[in-house]
């Protein structure tokens, strides 16, 4: 996905999944005239979702919200119930002990949604961060290395 920022539209309404951008901010980056929001664990725009999103960024230029890179998990604890199937026969078909499924990479921005599959890097929060950042940079096109400019105390 390429986003052109400058005429891109907000994405705010456009998927329930989508990170609310003023929940969980863990830290603020500036690159050029983009604001990347990192985010641990934030709400999402619907009510009735069956994920989790354990991390994401949200980019924000002059004041729209027009881009989000997650990092998400089906919650079976969710899912169970709205399909009938017992959550321990949902595991097995996850092949997971846990609640969650596999976490997958998402994108949203200019009214679509686009799924890069299943997350292949390293559990280890400053090598998500890169990641994530790394996907905003190449999806609005920009070539500064985003500075640190608020980190949550």
């Amino acid at each position: 996905m390429i986003l052109d920022r400058e005429n891109a539209e907000s994405i705010v309404g456009s998927f329930p999944t989508i990170p609310d951008p003023e929940s969980a901010i863990a830290r603020r980056y500036k690159a050029a005239d983009i604001e990347i929001r990192y985010h641990k664990n934030a709400m999402l725009m619907g009510d009735d979702v069956v994920i989790a999103t354990p991390y994401s960024v949200t980019a924000h230029v002059g004041g729209r919200y027009i881009f989000a890179a997650s990092i998400e998990r089906d919650d079976l604890r969710a899912i169970s119930p709205m399909i009938g199937i017992p959550l321990r026969e949902l595991q097995e078909e996850y092949g997971v002990r846990g609640f969650y499924g596999e976490p997958k990479v998402s994108l949203y921005g200019d009214g679509e949604k686009e799924s890069l599959g299943v997350y292949q890097g390293l559990n280890n929060e400053d090598e998500i961060v890169s990641f994530l950042l790394s996907i905003v940079l190449d999806t609005l096109d920009e070539i500064a290395e985003p500075e640190l400019v608020q980190k949550a105390r």
